[in-house]
């Protein structure tokens, strides 16, 4: 173990940390900086060549990051989103819970398929403008949505960039994610909406009937739709992908696949080339996650895995040690962002299962439910909640400020973790998985 080297690495790992959570740094520069930089001592140190930080890096996750890119734009140059929110309106006739539950619901499924953000970007301003119609505020719409847009990213291997990262290296597939995530999801998911609408929904004013039968004859979904044929053909290809990604075992071949083949199609209703599509990707997120890779690398090379396993964590019996790598992430994922929380936690959990023998499906479930569902402690912790504020500060909704935010977010992660902590307890005593 070299701790010298070791101390070193951290201290760029923890740059690039705070170069990603402040606007002030170009997180990407700093990232490739301190990636070359990391890979030329460590290189140097033990004689490694390129070919090692080369092997390093997860292309597996990488392409059903950008492939996933792809198609989240094409189902946004569709105008689906924005079809399903009002379509949804209209099958709610209008009602405030029904219309709550739904939108909470689909906005939870999309983002199990599609980027987070995609789905706040798109849907926030569409249920803003439904509010303005119907004479009433939007902030507690808002709300359950970014609240269970988290939840919607524990359901497949495929919904953000650390299940992907995590899915990839343990490679867990899609039926994986419907064995041991859905039932707790699902159940999370409609807790959520129940105590929503009886907390806050409720005591929001009734919208009167004259404004419901107003805007009801007023907004037609098919408006939504700019191209017909683009529209039912990508709703069904994205449909179909995603049946194929639960049946076929590449994940990453499947989202190559379809991302490009939608590119083909597309073509003669967008007129957009491959490289129009390469320009709408986030170019510094991949390069962010590449750097990450070859740290992490050279974090392993240096000794990282020799300090873990100094560690006595044979001491802890299964269900002790998930409680306390479950309260852990949640709390890191909660100050720093998601995807450096999970490279860092990779080897950890593999050397627990590999090495001391813990049960993988407890330490799996716990990794993947604290990474997604702990942002949601502080509004700072998950980007769909601060993009959420932003939209509704740029609308002016005068009922959705940072600290309601904050205080309904905050509970409602604990709610979420305590009940993790109830299931993680029946996987132990009753699965010993």
């Amino acid at each position: 173990m070299n701790v010298l080297l070791l101390i070193f690495l951290f201290c760029i790992f923890i740059f690039i940390l705070i170069s990603y959570s402040s606007n002030k740094f170009d997180f990407a520069a700093i990232s490739l900086l301190g990636c070359f930089v990391s890979g030329t001592i460590t290189g140097l140190i033990y004689g490694l060549d390129i070919n090692y930080f080369i092997s390093a890096i997860e292309f597996e996750a990488i392409i059903v990051i950008l492939s996933m890119s792809i198609i989240t734009k094409i189902a946004q140059d569709s105008n689906i989103l924005e079809y399903v929110a009002v379509k949804l309106f209209k099958i709610s006739k209008g009602n405030r819970t029904r219309f709550f539950y739904l939108i909470c619901i689909i906005t939870t499924l999309l983002a199990a398929i599609i980027s987070d953000l995609i789905v706040v970007l798109i849907l926030a301003p569409v249920v803003i403008r439904l509010c303005r119609f119907l004479k009433t505020r939007a902030g507690t719409y808002l709300l359950g949505m970014t609240i269970c847009i988290n939840i919607g990213s524990i359901i497949t291997p495929f919904s953000s960039g650390e299940n992907i990262i995590i899915s990839t290296y343990f490679n867990l597939d899609t039926v994986y994610f419907i064995q041991y995530f859905w039932g707790f999801s699902f159940f999370l998911l409609f807790i959520t909406i129940f105590l929503m609408d009886r907390l806050y929904l409720r005591k929001e004013p009734e919208i009167k009937e004259e404004q419901k039968k107003f805007v009801l004859e007023l907004i037609d979904a098919n408006t939504m739709i700019s191209s017909k044929k683009m529209f039912y053909f990508n709703s069904t290809a994205i449909i179909i992908t995603i049946a194929l990604f639960a049946i076929l075992p590449l994940l990453f071949l499947t989202a190559g696949v379809a991302a490009f083949f939608l590119i083909l199609v597309n073509k003669k209703f967008t007129k957009k080339k491959t490289g129009d599509f390469f320009k709408d990707i986030e170019w510094e997120i991949i390069f962010f996650f590449i750097s990450l890779y070859v740290i992490i690398a050279c974090l392993l090379e240096a000794g990282f895995k020799d300090l873990i396993q100094s560690i006595p964590f044979q001491i802890f019996d299964p269900f002790m040690l998930s409680l306390i790598i479950l309260i852990l992430v949640s709390l890191i994922s909660a100050f720093v962002a998601n995807t450096p929380t999970a490279l860092i936690f990779l080897p950890i959990i593999e050397l627990l299962i590999e090495t001391f023998n813990f049960p993988s499906g407890t330490l799996f479930f716990t990794f993947i439910i604290a990474i997604n569902i702990g942002g949601n402690l502080i509004p700072q912790g998950a980007a769909c909640d601060m993009m959420t504020l932003k939209i509704a500060q740029n609308n002016s909704v005068d009922n959705l400020n940072f600290k309601r935010l904050l205080k309904v977010g905050a509970m409602f992660a604990i709610i979420h973790i305590l009940l993790s902590i109830v299931y993680l307890f029946f996987l132990s005593l009753f699965i010993g998985i």
